[in-house]
């Protein structure tokens, strides 16, 4: 019962039980149990955060995870997909490891994914939804929807994906469930639909959600889709090719098929739209902003304010533009030139500016304006606006900014008394003050809302002002309007002067208006002809018959609109006069033809065709010839019709007149033209059929030869001109064409004339493959797969692999296009065709080469993506790549090593190399294999070592098969030995009896095989008997008879009868003295023991070299002291030691002693180390095995015995001259901060220093050395500043300047490389008292005098070398004056080098130079210097200030320091240089040494 219910509870918590949600049934439902043994308590669980494992940790410690994906699956061979839950995949890109979760909140099962736009997004089904994601951002949306399969994605927006289904557009949104709206249209291009969902704000709105689309090809419709309103739709004469909003949704660009381009405003409520460009072949908003940028032909336009269209940039470009491209510091439009790409810079400033008043930053577009450069013409427009925008905000402080900038002083003292209004106002009614009428009544008049203002003024019942507004601004019609309406008392008053004011300044067409609203229309027809307007007296007279009746007022009329050349109305006045002959006259003088024609109708019905024809004649001289047609035609007058409609392109028309010309030779002439013209355009059916109307067979084979119709024109040629002639003809034009290289022109010709071959044979000369298979294809069919496999090799030479590849697949060589991408290195490709081959063969071997391409782990991965890692192990040991078949099987299937192994083995054991096949048996688990192979090759040892460690069941074949040799060589007691280590002494015994050799017979019987010893024995006997003592034999057959028999003493005095008198067999002896001593230590040491004959078995043991032994008896006597002595005879030094440490403790010392002097002796300095550490490096320098002592030393962690021995190696390695090794010892073993040693690192330096280099590489390196050991001493010196310590880091910093002054030598010469390497020499010059003086200012002086500005420098510097020079001549250093550095950092006394390091040639032209600058009056001997008026390079300055040093340069660091840590600093520009120099070329170990 108890372990009924231990089994239940170990069962439950050995089980996890894993659940999943069922949405059909609305509950968990419990899958297959997971059973764990030993998995004991689980004591914590939690989920992956997506859901797709589950991890538990146990009370014991363990961690496992549980992968609980219901399924995986590949897609597009890239994305691997992972069903956490049926409604929950997360996806993979195995590229990249971006990760994309695909999601239904509803719960619904993903039937089926899709990769799209790009395999950049994603499109999951479920039966009632749709979920779209982008992978970029890893957004996702859900919408219902029911799939017919037939909706298309497009996904050009970065925000939104459009899905469109029978001509419904459903727009998405990233990240938001549910659609964003609807549209209807059947116009789907992603060029003419353009969505903005709020990607950029405007200050004081909301952010718009805008859509703009075509309704059909013509009209635009603009709807919000926060509220599904249409707000405007566009009507346009022409076609749209393109439309697109700007990111606010208040602008929209679009362009007809004319390629005009036109802005709309959206933002007011009246549209306002402009034509920004005519011919335009680019257009596009500048991201981030309200700037267009557009092309037309060769120009660039920019448009920088879109709300003044008139303002635009042009630039001149070549070549067409590509891309616009903006980022925090630049805006580019990227124009593909001819021969590359180019960038054109737009200016930022502006396009800032544009955005500003787009967010309504009036301060940041006021700053811009104040900015910008040029007259305040160029910026007037942009003044104007900013203002203008600031008073409709209510700025009026920036707005009489905007105005006063411009000039316009009117506006600006307006602003200024609506200020001071304000502020009055703000005093006595709190806030801003713009609450004021009067203020606000201001504002409106500056921003001409004049109706605003009055209201306002009337508000406060104040119709005087608003009336003296009018009258201000000279509105008096608004100012008369307004006092009538108001009963101003002044009316009449005003009215008069308004007439006055209109008399005085000659507007008498004004005053008139004034007469016809009071009534007196007399009185403005005269006023009207006074102010010579008679189509206004004319439209009073019209309309009033008192006035026409008047016959002298409507002749004056009439005269006045004689005079002004208005003849159509004076013709309706004579009309209305019926004065129908001046009227026709005056219709015909103002060439209203269609009024003169309706009045001939009735009173002058002769006259009409003459009419038609004038009419028609004046619209031929106005150009108007389509017009003209149709008059002629009404005057029969049919030659002039057809002339015009031809000129009108009216052909259709032409031909219907000309058809109806009776006269041939005219109408053919006119079929000839009308011919010409259907020829250039191309409608060559028509053309060639008036042609033949008009007898011009020529002009028609001619028409089809220039269109490159040659069969139509071989036609007709062989029908006029004959069959024969027109072959002829045709061959030798092809010939020339080929000649000429109008290969497809010739081609129509050999096609024309049925030659095809001919055409296939040019196209081959030519090198055209593709055209000669498509001539093969479609003429000589039998030839085209031999034609695609030339073609295929072809392309391949010229490096066109994809176009090769189709061509061999066409030919249906797969073999030749898997071996071309093979032999490039393209094995993705290789692949693809392996597997389109349908042959595993070809695609496992792809896969292998591929893999082994790849290497590494990467390979494996490879591999277990292809899925036949195996097979790639397999074809690996195949081809004998062995390491490769190593590498896959250990990092991708452990389980195949072993095969890995014994196939290895197989293919050394071929090759001869048995000890690697040997352990490669061995590591595959194939010992016999390994064993049966040195046994063929008879190496017996070795075959019984690997049976023994790994098969002893062949332990008896190897046994055996040695046996075998020995019995064939004559050497019995071998094959004895073999014989019974195989446990076959029946062989040896028959053996033995076979050769009647009795006694080894008795020997093998008595000890392997009693039971023949009956028969033996008496043989045996009778040998011994008759033949007398066998010897050694004898005693040892004694010594085992009386051993057995009890009787020890004579056992025991028998086996040391075996002794060097009696045999040779050493062996034997030592065992029978080993035996006698067993014996006598069981049986003999009583008190009666015999001493005799133990001192006989001591000798024998010593004289058989079985001390250990003789060690044991002298115990057994209680003889310690000997029996110690015997061990350490025996060299069994532990057992001596504890023996003495047990029974004589006063020994043990002696017994280390000796130990010591054993291993010395021996040179064993492995255990030595352990005795005796000191010893045993002694031993090792004594060898002269000094590394191998450091490293013993170094191993003891006892830093003062290291440093003895660095320090007497490293001396010696100085005194030896191997200068570069005592560095490496010092940096590998760490250097020594004994004083005793200070010398040994001077010296050290001195000699690097001062040696010559034969290359700078080398140069570089031998300073390097000694800078990181200047570095160790430094640090191994600690912080405490001593005067050592000070010393070390001078010549630290010395010898880092020089390795990165070298350095930089090796980079390519530039301006800034050399300005930074005079720094650096100019900075050596203060360790002048460590580096040889002369070399230091010679190198110096040299590179300043190479830059103009530094000469000066230069001069003084060669000149101070020259002294030096001079002073080392004479060895007198009193000749040198180095007053000119006092107050630098540069020492004024400096030891002397021993001898000059700059050669004599070298000096004489120094001399020359120095020389000439002397007698130059512009050369001065001065250092430059710095705002410390200090020599530019000294860190120290006159008073004694010390400043931070550059690590770079070595120059102070004053201004823009950079701290770099570990307390360097570097002057920010030095720096620079340096990091542009890295960028550009590397320079080995500029920065090296743990100091950077």
């Amino acid at each position: 019962m108890d372990s009924a219910r231990k089994k239940k509870s170990r069962e439950a918590t050995e089980t996890l039980r894993l659940f999943s949600w069922n949405a059909k049934r609305g509950n968990f439902e419990e899958g297959n149990p997971l059973e764990i043994e030993n998995l004991y308590t689980i004591s914590s669980l939690a989920w992956k955060a997506d859901g797709s494992t589950v991890y538990a940790g146990t009370l014991c410690g363990g961690i496992f995870a549980i992968d609980c994906c219901v399924k995986r699956k590949m897609l597009r061979s890239r994305f691997e997909t992972t069903y956490v839950s049926p409604s929950h995949v997360l996806i993979r890109d195995v590229t990249t490891e971006q990760r994309t979760s695909l999601l239904s909140r509803k719960g619904l099962p993903i039937d089926e994914i899709k990769m799209m736009g790009e395999d950049r997004f994603v499109v999951g089904y479920t039966a009632s939804t749709l979920i779209v994601a982008e992978l970029d951002q890893g957004r996702f949306s859900e919408i219902e929807w029911t799939s017919g399969g037939n909706e298309k994605f497009y996904f050009d927006n970065a925000n939104v994906c459009l899905i469109v289904n029978v001509g419904e557009i459903t727009i998405v949104e990233y990240g938001t469930d549910g659609p964003v709206g609807w549209i209807r249209t059947e116009l789907t291009s992603p060029h003419l639909i353009s969505i903005r969902l709020a990607e950029r704000g405007v200050r004081g709105l909301e952010p718009s959600k805008k859509i703009a689309y075509l309704l059909d090809p013509s009209t635009i419709s603009i709807m919000d889709l926060s509220t599904g309103a249409q707000e405007h739709t566009i009507s346009h004469g022409n076609s749209i090719d393109w439309l697109e909003l700007n990111e606010t949704g208040r602008k929209l660009l679009f362009r007809d098929k004319r390629q005009r381009v036109h802005l709309v405003d959206l933002a007011g409520p009246d549209l306002k739209q402009a034509n920004l460009l005519a011919f335009c072949t680019y257009c596009q908003w500048v991201p981030t902003s309200d700037v267009i940028v557009a092309q037309s032909g060769d120009s660039l336009h920019v448009w920088y304010n879109p709300d003044h269209p008139d303002q635009v940039t042009t630039v001149s470009i070549k070549g067409d533009v590509e891309a616009v491209l903006r980022d925090a510091d630049r805006t580019e439009v990227i124009v593909q030139e001819s021969s590359a790409k180019v960038a054109y810079e737009l200016d930022n400033t502006q396009i800032e500016f544009a955005t500003a008043l787009e967010n309504l930053d009036f301060e940041r577009a006021v700053s811009f304006l104040e900015k910008a450069r040029g007259d305040v013409s160029d910026t007037y427009s942009m003044w104007r606006q900013v203002g203008e925008m600031a008073l409709g905000q209510g700025k009026l402080l920036i707005a009489q900014r905007c105005y006063a900038a411009i000039g316009d002083m009117a506006r600006v003292n307006l602003l200024q008394q609506t200020i001071e209004l304000a502020a009055e106002a703000a005093e006595r009614i709190g806030g801003d003050g713009t609450a004021d009428s009067r203020v606000r009544a201001n504002i409106a008049k500056l921003c001409k809302r004049y109706k605003e203002a009055e209201n306002i003024y009337l508000e406060q019942n104040n119709v005087e002002d608003a009336v003296k507004m009018y009258q201000t601004l000279h509105k008096w019609d608004d100012a008369l309007e307004l006092a009538k309406a108001t009963n101003y008392t002044g009316y009449e008053q005003l009215k008069a002067t308004y007439y006055r004011s209109l008399a005085d300044t000659g507007q008498d067409g004004k005053a008139a208006e004034l007469k016809v609203a009071e009534g007196n229309r007399a009185a403005a027809v005269q006023l009207y002809l006074k102010a010579n307007q008679p189509a206004q007296a004319l439209r009073l007279v019209l309309h009033d018959e008192d006035l026409l009746g008047d016959e002298q007022l409507a002749q004056s009329v009439a005269v006045s609109l004689l005079k002004n050349r208005q003849f159509d109305k004076a013709g309706s006045l004579f009309e209305k006069l019926h004065d129908f002959t001046r009227a026709l006259e005056s219709y015909k003088n103002g060439k209203a033809y269609s009024q003169a024609i309706q009045l001939a109708r009735v009173q002058y019905p002769q006259r009409v065709v003459e009419l038609e024809e004038e009419w028609g004649d004046a619209l031929v001289k106005e150009g108007k010839h389509e017009a003209a047609i149709s008059h002629y035609v009404e005057a029969s007058q049919n030659v002039k019709a057809v002339e015009a409609a031809i000129r009108a392109k009216e052909f259709n028309r032409a031909v219907q007149i000309v058809d109806a010309i009776q006269d041939q030779t005219v109408a053919r002439r006119f079929y000839e033209d009308i011919a010409t013209y259907y020829a250039e355009s191309g409608d060559y059916d028509r053309a060639e059929r008036y042609f033949i109307e008009a007898d011009a067979h020529q002009a028609a084979i001619q028409m089809y030869l220039r269109a490159g119709k040659w069969a139509e024109g071989y036609r007709l040629s062989a029908e006029f001109l004959g069959k024969e002639d027109t072959t002829r003809l045709y061959l030798q034009k092809a010939e020339d064409m080929e000649n000429n290289g109008m290969l497809a022109e010739a081609e129509q010709l050999f096609l024309a004339i049925g030659d095809a071959r001919r055409a296939i044979e040019m196209y081959r000369a030519a090198g055209r493959s593709d055209d000669v298979v498509r001539l093969t294809e479609k003429y000589d069919e039998d030839r085209v797969m031999d034609v695609h496999k030339e073609l295929g090799a072809s392309l391949e030479a010229d490096g066109e692999l994809r176009a090769a590849e189709e061509a061999y697949l066409k030919a249906g060589d797969y073999d030749a296009a898997i071996t071309m991408y093979k032999t490039r290195g393209q094995f993705s490709d290789a692949h693809r065709l392996a597997v389109a081959s349908g042959s595993q063969k070809n695609v496992e071997r792809i896969g292998y080469e591929w893999a082994k391409s790849t290497g590494g782990g990467a390979a494996v991965t490879l591999l277990n993506k292809l899925g036949f890692l195996n097979q790639a192990i397999a074809i690996a040991c195949e081809s004998g790549d062995f390491d490769f078949a190593f590498d896959l099987a250990r990092s991708g299937a452990k389980d195949k090593l072993p095969d890995v192994h014994r196939l290895y083995g197989a293919h050394h054991e071929d090759e001869g190399n048995f000890d690697e096949a040997s352990r490669h048996y061995i590591d595959g688990g194939a010992p016999g294999e390994a064993v049966k192979m040195w046994i063929e090759d008879k190496d017996w040892h070795r075959a019984e070592e690997i049976a023994t460690a790994h098969a002893p069941e062949l332990l008896n074949l190897v046994y055996d098969e040695q046996a075998r040799e020995a019995m064939e060589a004559g050497d019995f007691q071998r094959m004895e030995s073999f014989l019974l280590r195989a446990n076959k002494p029946l062989s040896i015994l028959d053996f033995y009896t076979n050769r009647q050799m009795w006694p080894e017979a008795m020997r093998i019987a008595k000890e392997y095989a009693p039971g023949q010893i009956d028969s033996l024995q008496k043989n045996l006997d009778d040998a011994e008997l008759r033949g007398g003592a066998r010897g050694v034999d004898s005693f040892l057959v004694q010594g085992r008879e009386w051993e057995a028999n009890g009787e020890y003493l004579r056992a025991a005095a028998a086996y040391l009868k075996v002794n060097p008198q009696s045999t040779e067999n050493t062996a034997l002896i030592r065992q029978c003295a080993i035996k006698a001593a067993d014996i006598t230590i069981k049986f003999l040491l009583g008190p009666d023991r015999n001493q005799q004959l133990i001192e006989v078995l001591l000798a024998s043991l010593e004289a058989a070299d079985a001390s250990e032994k003789a060690a044991e008896v002298h115990i057994a006597l209680g003889e310690h002291r000997e029996a110690i002595m015997a061990l350490c005879r025996a060299r069994q030094w532990g057992k001596a030691k504890a023996i003495a440490q047990e029974l004589m403790p006063a020994m043990a010392a002696e017994v280390d002693a000796a130990y010591k002097e054993s291993l010395k002796s021996e040179g064993n300095v492995g255990e030595l180390i352990d005795v005796d550490v000191i010893a045993a490096i002694d031993l090792l320098i004594e060898r002269g095995q000094w590394e191998k002592a450091l490293d013993t030393a170094m191993k003891q962690k006892h830093k003062p015995l290291l440093e003895k021995y660095v320090a007497i190696y490293t001396g010696m390695l100085v005194n030896n001259g191997d200068i570069e090794k005592a560095v490496e010892i010092f940096l590998k073993y760490g250097i020594c901060t004994n004083e005793e040693v200070f010398n040994t690192y001077i010296k050290i330096f001195d000699e690097i220093i001062q040696c010559p280099a034969s290359s700078p590489l080398e140069e570089f390196h031998r300073l390097s050395l000694v800078r990181n050991l200047m570095l160790a001493v430094v640090q191994g010196l600690g912080d405490t500043e001593t005067s050592s310590l000070i010393e070390f880091s001078r010549s630290l910093w010395a010898a880092h300047f020089m390795a990165f002054h070298v350095a930089l030598g090796t980079a390519e010469f530039s301006p800034e490389t050399q300005n930074l390497r005079l720094r650096q020499q100019l900075a050596l010059l203060r360790y002048s008292d460590l580096i040889p003086a002369d070399r230091l200012f010679y190198h110096a002086g040299i590179a300043a005098r190479e830059l103009d500005e530094y000469k000066n420098v230069g001069f003084v510097l060669l000149n101070h070398f020259l002294d030096l020079v001079e002073a080392i001549d004479e060895d007198n250093p009193a000749m040198v004056d180095s007053s000119i550095f006092e107050g630098t950092d540069i020492p004024l006394e400096i030891p002397l080098p021993r001898e000059q390091s700059i050669g004599r040639e070298e000096v004489e032209a120094v001399k020359d130079w120095v020389l000439a600058m002397s007698v130059d009056e512009n050369a001065e001997k001065v250092l430059p210097e710095d705002r410390r008026q200090t020599f530019e390079s000294s860190i120290v300055d006159r008073a004694g200030n010390v400043s931070r040093m550059c690590v770079i340069s070595g120059y102070p660091v004053l201004d823009q320091r950079v701290e770099l840590g570990n307390g360097l600093d570097a002057n920010k520009e030095d720096l620079n240089r340096v990091i542009k120099l890295l960028c550009f070329r590397k320079v080995n170990d500029i920065f090296g040494g743990a100091c950077y």
